[in-house]
């Protein structure tokens, strides 16, 4: 083989695989900003995250010594930010919000984790991992929700299995 097909080889290789290379790269930084903001953010509430997960536009931790959720949901123009004492939690459910397409398809329009609050007097937790209008494409946003909608339950059902003993 001579030199200079293989230097054309390798050009050709080399610009088929670099976007390849900077979306991954890309898509690390993004976590890691997210990952880095809900740290903040739980610090700020007194909290440490022992167990996360990064999502494509939300971020989720637990700190299990305190049993308290911090959740961040970016868009490209705003971070929320929700702080949340699971004491203060009574329940937790999932809420697969469907909208109904022309044909009698539906499609998936918001994926919520709903937490209730003890008091009535307090304004319920909605948690949103999915929207439609932010992220064309669902990727693992359904797998997480059931994740964190079991971790949480766990720790409220533990709750309530020490105020009975």
């Amino acid at each position: 083989m001579d030199l200079g097909t293989t230097i054309i080889g390798v050009i050709s290789i080399t610009i088929c695989a670099l976007p390849f290379i900077l979306t991954s790269r890309n898509k690390k930084k993004k976590e890691k900003e997210l990952l880095n903001s809900l740290i903040n953010f739980a610090r700020q509430n007194g909290s440490e995250i022992t167990k996360h997960e990064i999502g494509t536009y939300f971020a989720i931790g637990l700190d299990e010594s305190k049993n308290t959720i911090s959740f961040l949901q970016k868009t490209k123009k705003s971070s929320q930010f929700q702080f949340i004492d699971l004491s203060l939690i009574k329940k937790c459910q999932i809420n697969n919000i469907s909208k109904s397409l022309s044909n009698n398809e539906t499609v998936v329009d918001k994926l919520n984790l709903n937490l209730t609050t003890l008091s009535i007097k307090d304004a319920d937790f909605n948690l949103q991992f999915y929207n439609s209008n932010i992220s064309f494409q669902l990727s693992s946003e359904f797998d997480s929700l059931e994740k964190w909608n079991k971790i949480i339950n766990n720790i409220l059902n533990n709750k309530l299995l020490n105020m009975t003993a």
